[in-house]
């Protein structure tokens, strides 16, 4: 395993310490010139991201990753899915040398305080007897969603169809299955009496037969037609799938209905209504409103999910959790080029983390990434065939040049950067931080860069809807109920001072000064974090 603190581990994290430091130099402004936070200065925030500022702290940096990134004794791992790889009655990821450090967790250590909870807490609520899911699944883990993505989680990734750390990071497809003992084994054929899955209506029937079936060749469906009131479901066919589209790509309900499975897109539209995440296994017709309700049903993160957990329903897995990969290093190393103004040397280690995440031939697409995702609709024809076998090398889609930052390039204007990111710069801090998300989401290790970078703010502000106080800034959509839904408004009270935490009441009355007396009221207020008296 990768468990113990190693020499490339403690290169790592400093580097990491180094570009820290150099992240917040330039905030000293808005300390006092004594270098005491500042409490009435509006970025006081920012001034207590002051670290210092040594002139060789990015070389520093640079030292050190380059220490990792040199190392005989880690490398990229050649498919990304790799590093997250289970199987059962194996841990095939854990020796992966993708891997700098990992947090250590075990089998027999499983329902323990020690158990790895991730496992749980980011699976969708995907048992439903309608989608050919009636019980939890060792594949999809342990149905308990308390923590996703935003809509920013998956937009984040410009192009699905050459990147394929999206699919490799969420689950977007979900097969009907069922589980008997310690294995998972076929859901029923669509003609079973046991088989409880969604029935055809006639009019889906007729669109599915007349636009779908045609050219619909998955191995499971067997070219069979659709029939009003037959289960739509059966053995080895799709049950339950996302796709995360935009308003400007809203699927037709009518087409979003006569698919092949339960389809939950983000966006669907009728005539000149478009609707914003509604219920798709009600048929579309209830007003669910989005954003505030219906998070369980959702394309959650993967990862984590650990098939070697206890119990099928246990709440603890076993599966170790990557904190330090070199994915991250070339990115830490990347940021510190970028802020010496060497950008080509930022943009080949950028490089070296997309060219891996590329599709590449052999390699088999998501169904509905073929064939319903944005993008679908540029790939070969027999890239759009079951099993959607990838025919074209997308490195060179995949490769990033200085246009990505410009403020100008469809390319930079797809990357979403906040209004605040004016300069080359700031917007290629912004990039930075962007790939991190695309490579490491759902790892629980970006807030920490994007925190001491001072960016955090900002990006709450422009990309988290329900922390975000900014007006008219996402689309609106015809299903709303008052401020509920999506209004195109944001639903937060987010400020920039919330970047740090208060300390608690409790622990403030119990500071003294030097002499022993607990502090007065003033002294109170100048020991707490800037925005909380």
């Amino acid at each position: 395993g990768r468990e113990r603190v190693s020499k490339g581990a403690a290169a790592h994290f400093l580097a990491k310490l180094y570009l820290q430091r150099a992240q917040g130099a330039d905030f000293k402004q808005y300390r006092k010139a004594d270098g005491t936070i500042d409490h009435s200065n509006a970025n006081a925030h920012l001034g207590m991201l002051y670290k210092g500022n040594v002139a060789t702290d990015l070389d520093s940096c640079i030292y050190f990753a380059t220490q990792v990134i040199n190392s005989p004794n880690y490398k990229l791992a050649e498919d990304y899915a790799d590093i997250f790889a289970t199987a059962k009655g194996s841990y095939p990821s854990e020796n992966n040398s993708e891997i700098i450090l990992a947090a250590s967790f075990g089998p027999k250590l499983a329902n323990t305080r020690y158990g790895m909870r991730f496992q749980c807490y980011m699976t969708c609520n995907y048992v439903r007897a309608l989608w050919g899911l009636p019980n939890r699944t060792w594949e999809y883990g342990h149905q308990n969603v308390r923590m996703r993505t935003n809509d920013w989680g998956y937009d984040v990734f410009t192009d699905k169809q050459s990147d394929s750390r999206f699919e490799k990071t969420f689950l977007i497809e979900y097969k009907a299955m069922l589980s008997e003992g310690a294995n998972d084994v076929d859901y029923y054929s669509y003609k079973d009496p046991k088989n409880g899955t969604k029935q055809w209506s006639a009019d889906e029937a007729a669109y599915f037969n007349a636009n779908i079936l045609p050219t619909y060749n998955r191995e499971s469906w067997n070219g069979r037609p659709a029939v009003a009131g037959e289960r739509k479901i059966g053995k080895g066919d799709l049950g339950l799938v996302f796709l995360e589209n935009t308003k400007e790509t809203a699927i037709p309900i009518d087409v979003a209905k006569a698919q092949p499975y339960v389809l939950y897109p983000r966006w669907t539209k009728d005539g000149n209504k478009y609707y914003y995440r509604r219920d798709a296994s009600d048929d579309f017709k209830a007003n669910n409103v989005g954003l505030e309700f219906g998070i369980g049903v959702a394309a959650t993160v993967k990862k984590h999910i650990d098939v070697n957990r206890e119990a099928i329903n246990s709440e603890y897995g076993s599966r170790n959790v990557a904190m330090f990969r070199i994915a991250e290093t070339y990115l830490i190393r990347a940021e510190a080029y970028g802020r010496k103004g060497n950008f080509a040397s930022a943009i080949n280690d950028i490089n070296k983390v997309r060219e891996r995440a590329a599709y590449k031939p052999g390699e088999n697409r998501a169904e509905v990434l073929a064939r319903l995702y944005p993008g679908a609709e540029e790939l070969s024809s027999s890239e759009k065939q079951y099993p959607y076998t990838v025919t074209q090398n997308r490195v060179s889609d995949m490769r990033i040049d200085a246009t990505y930052w410009d403020g100008t390039s469809a390319n930079s204007i797809a990357e979403n950067y906040p209004s605040s990111a004016k300069t080359d710069l700031q917007r290629f801090v912004h990039f930075i931080y962007n790939e991190l998300t695309r490579e490491m989401i759902g790892e629980l290790t970006l807030y920490e860069g994007i925190h001491h970078a001072g960016i955090q703010a900002d990006r709450i502000m422009w990309h988290q809807q329900m922390g975000s106080t900014l007006q008219n800034h996402w689309p609106v959509s015809d299903n709303v109920n008052g401020t509920q839904g999506q209004t195109g408004n944001g639903k937060g009270a987010f400020r920039p001072f919330n970047t740090f935490k208060p300390f608690p009441q409790a622990f403030m009355d119990m500071l003294t000064d030097e002499s022993g007396k607990l502090l007065d009221e003033t002294a109170k207020a100048a020991y707490q974090n800037p925005g909380y008296n």
